[in-house]
């Protein structure tokens, strides 16, 4: 088998965030939401939430009929996140939530002349895809991000 060049492998992984993009909230995922954070009614499929200090939380969940495996789409978010857009990853670790085992990953970076905090979460299952995320200021995202990593393990369809 012949390895891909840079280019071949920039644009899948473009291709897979591009998927993540036009596919994200093809079917709702939900999760128990840690104190003070409020559900958003959208009229859409994600789920959304926020606190009154501008804490928020998303989930979306879609198909990928290719049946890629976790890895890579752990891979593909944390490229997005430390390669593309300029965030430092500080953690990473795994969470089996009702959706089975999954992975998590915090990075953080200087946007708009703040430090922000953001959370990620991704479980991939027989061809469903399901991803959480949580942003907030840094200060606000140091006081709640152990209880949305700890509320990751309620995720579910």
């Amino acid at each position: 088998m012949k390895p891909r060049s840079k280019k071949s492998i920039q644009a899948l992984s473009w291709a897979a965030i591009l998927l993540l993009v036009v596919l994200a909230g093809c079917a709702s995922a939900r999760m128990d939401l840690p104190k003070d954070f409020l559900e958003l009614e959208d009229g859409k499929n994600d789920f959304q939430a926020v606190t009154a200090d501008d804490a928020r939380i998303w989930l979306r969940r879609f198909s990928d009929k290719n049946e890629a495996p976790l890895s890579f789409w752990v891979g593909v978010l944390e490229h997005e996140f430390t390669k593309q857009r300029g965030y430092e990853l500080v953690k990473q670790g795994e969470v089996n939530a009702q959706l089975g085992a999954g992975r998590w990953f915090e990075c953080a970076a200087n946007v708009r002349g703040d430090r922000v905090g953001y959370l990620v979460g991704v479980w991939a299952n027989d061809g469903d895809i399901t991803v959480a995320e949580f942003a907030a200021r840094a200060e606000v995202f140091t006081a709640r991000v152990d209880d949305v990593r700890a509320a990751l393990a309620t995720v579910r369809r």
